[in-house]
This record gives structure tokens, C-alpha cells and sequence, in this order.
């Protein structure tokens, strides 16, 4: 018994160790039909072992006078359908800094997008957005050094520590004369506030 109990111990520390490693791993790696792609790649090596992704989003950088030179980044999603994880994978300077996942996978659109309001949801990706209701009526984007969160049914601005920039986008999306415009706050190709504003109009 005791050398049963001996062996059991091991074999449960030895599961405990490869969830561990397989945890890190899946943080800040993505396997690929190509091999591994982790954080601190170059983007061409990526795109090697991923092959193209389903969406590339890049966020212009250059010199600001209120913030000085902001690198540029890149966001590309990769969509491999409804079985797998939507994986955003984030660029600075075509380095590789960040995976993150958005939900399991879809069958893109083939026609028109169509969306209502409520479908709209905080901390969606912009591609999960795009592919439900489409292009906004109106669209900006710019770096900042702050941080939008929803906070007791309204949206404040939250200081970044560390001088981290942060693109954040303003999207609007007209759902008719019947009902109200809906002002998206997106950051790093992220919903993360959403607000009504008058009401639409008919085009």
C-alpha cells in the first residue's frame, strides 16, 4: 500500500507539472499546422508557422506632440471556425507581445452583416464585431495613454501606469430613424464601452 500510495503521488505531481506547463504554454503561445508561434516572434516567422491570418488590423503609429513617438502595432485574428479559439495575436514594431482569445470561432459572413443593437457587447473583438453588423456609419482612431471602462453604468477614463499608449477607436453604427445611435468605444482592437447617443436616422 505504501509503495502504491508512493506511486500514485508521483504520477498526480507529474499531471499537476504538465497542466503547468501546458498553462504557460497556451498564455503566451499559439501551435500552428507550421509549429509554435510565441510572444517575442517576428511577424514573419509567425505568418511561417500560421500561415496568413483572417484579418490584419494595423494601428499607425509615428510622433505625437502630446505623447511623443508611438510605435506602431498590429492586431491579426485567426479564425479557424467553431471548434477552435479566436486568437488575436498583438504586434508592436512586427514583434509579437501578446495572445489573447475572443470566444470560439465562426463561418464568416458571405453577404450583408446584419446586426441589432443588443448584439453589441463589451469586451468583443473588432473582428467579432466587423463580421456581425459590418462597417460603422462613422470611425476614428487614435493612441492615447488612458483606459475606457464602464464603471457604475458609465464609461471613465482610467490613467495608464507605465506610459503604456493605447489605440483606442470611436465607432458609431446607425440603426435607423426608429432607434437610437450607438457610440462604440473600442482599445486595442477591443470593445470596452458602449453608449447611445440621439437618435438615428434613415439613409
Amino acid at each position: 500500500m505504501h509503495r502504491h500510495g508512493r506511486r500514485a503521488a508521483i504520477a498526480s505531481l507529474l499531471g499537476i507539472g504538465l497542466w503547468l506547463v501546458s498553462s504557460s504554454v497556451s498564455a503566451d503561445s499559439l501551435r500552428c499546422t507550421g509549429g509554435l508561434a510565441q510572444t517575442g516572434d517576428p511577424a514573419v516567422a509567425v505568418r511561417a508557422a500560421c500561415g496568413d491570418p483572417s484579418f490584419v488590423d494595423p494601428w499607425i503609429g509615428g510622433r505625437s506632440l502630446a505623447y511623443g513617438v508611438v510605435p506602431s502595432m498590429e492586431a491579426w485574428t485567426y479564425n479557424r471556425g467553431p471548434a477552435q479559439l479566436l486568437r488575436v495575436l498583438i504586434f508592436r514594431e512586427g514583434e509579437l507581445i501578446r495572445i489573447r482569445e475572443d470566444g470560439y470561432g465562426f463561418r464568416e459572413n458571405s453577404g450583408t452583416a446584419s446586426c441589432q443593437p443588443n448584439d453589441i457587447a463589451d469586451h468583443i473583438s473588432k473582428y467579432r464585431l466587423l463580421q456581425m453588423c459590418g462597417q460603422p456609419a462613422q470611425q476614428s482612431g487614435f493612441f492615447v495613454f488612458s483606459s475606457r471602462r464602464r464603471q457604475g453604468g458609465r464609461g471613465v477614463f482610467l490613467r495608464r501606469s507605465g506610459g503604456v499608449p493605447v489605440y483606442r477607436e470611436r465607432w458609431i453604427y446607425n440603426f435607423g430613424g426608429n432607434r437610437l445611435l450607438r457610440e462604440v468605444t473600442l482599445e486595442n482592437a477591443k470593445v470596452v464601452d458602449i453608449d447611445t447617443l440621439d437618435r438615428g436616422f434613415d439613409e
